[in-house]
């Protein structure tokens, strides 16, 4: 009788699943952006539009048209930017790291500073005028103030899109990592950045923190900081040097 070996079934191979590999996030190495020569030409334009208002009006004179008020228009240059920067960051948000934009953003910024400075003194002078003896001038300095406020205003606002797309995608990707005390502190950062954009020297503020926090444009943060703190100090040196000298 012979010995029958038995036969084992062998079960058929299990097809492994192979999944698509997930794409690896590049270092964000930055540089130069076409959106910087748009912000450059907003910070021309910004310090620009009352000058050629002015030709606008000396050139509708000589063609006999004074009562045009055509030039008048130059005057929404900051509002009809602040659109533009608004239509730019909707189209262009997925299509431009955030970092960019608040490079954009840090432009107009600080590139306004000396224009806030100045019209930031026309408001405290005509704002005395109204309580000198020239009676009229109680009446022509509000307009003016209010005016001057409006038009620093909009100006402020030509930046505000850029930062306000930064915050956003910034509190996005302190999402992705899944810990919820950074998603918090996201949507906080992105909330508190927004709302510092309304209002004048918050939102410059909150664009020096974005700067710290990214480590981008450091170097110019820093200088824009300290520079009027050493003008401060040197002016009041040279004060008390003059006070004393006469003593």
């Amino acid at each position: 009788m012979s010995y029958q070996q038995p036969q084992y079934y062998q079960m058929p191979p299990v097809p492994q699943q192979v999944y698509p590999a997930q794409p690896v996030p590049q270092k964000f190495k930055g540089g130069f952006h076409p959106l910087y020569i748009w912000s450059l030409a907003c910070l021309v334009l910004t310090y620009t539009y009352i000058f050629i208002f002015v030709f606008a009006t000396n050139l509708f004179s000589k063609i006999g048209n004074k009562s045009s008020s055509i030039p008048f228009i130059f005057f929404l240059f900051p509002l009809f930017l602040t659109v533009a920067n608004i239509v730019i960051s909707i189209v262009y948000r997925r299509r431009i790291d955030r970092r960019y934009f608040l490079g954009a953003a840090i432009i107009l910024k600080y590139g306004l500073i000396p224009y806030f400075i100045v019209g930031g003194l026309l408001i405290a002078i005509f704002f005395l005028l109204i309580f000198t003896p020239v009676v009229i001038m109680v009446f022509v300095s509000p307009p003016i103030i209010i005016t001057l406020l409006f038009l620093g205003w909009f100006s402020m606002s030509e930046s505000a899109p850029f930062m306000i797309v930064y915050f956003v995608d910034a509190a996005k990707e302190s999402a992705k990592t899944g810990k919820k005390s950074l998603k918090v502190g996201g949507v906080l950062y992105a909330v508190f950045g927004g709302i510092m954009q309304m209002f004048f020297c918050l939102d410059v503020l909150a664009a020096e923190i974005a700067c710290y926090k990214e480590r981008r444009h450091v170097v110019l943060t820093t200088i824009v900081i300290v520079l009027p703190i050493v003008i401060f100090i040197i002016g009041i040196a040279l004060i008390l040097i003059k006070v004393f000298s006469s003593i």
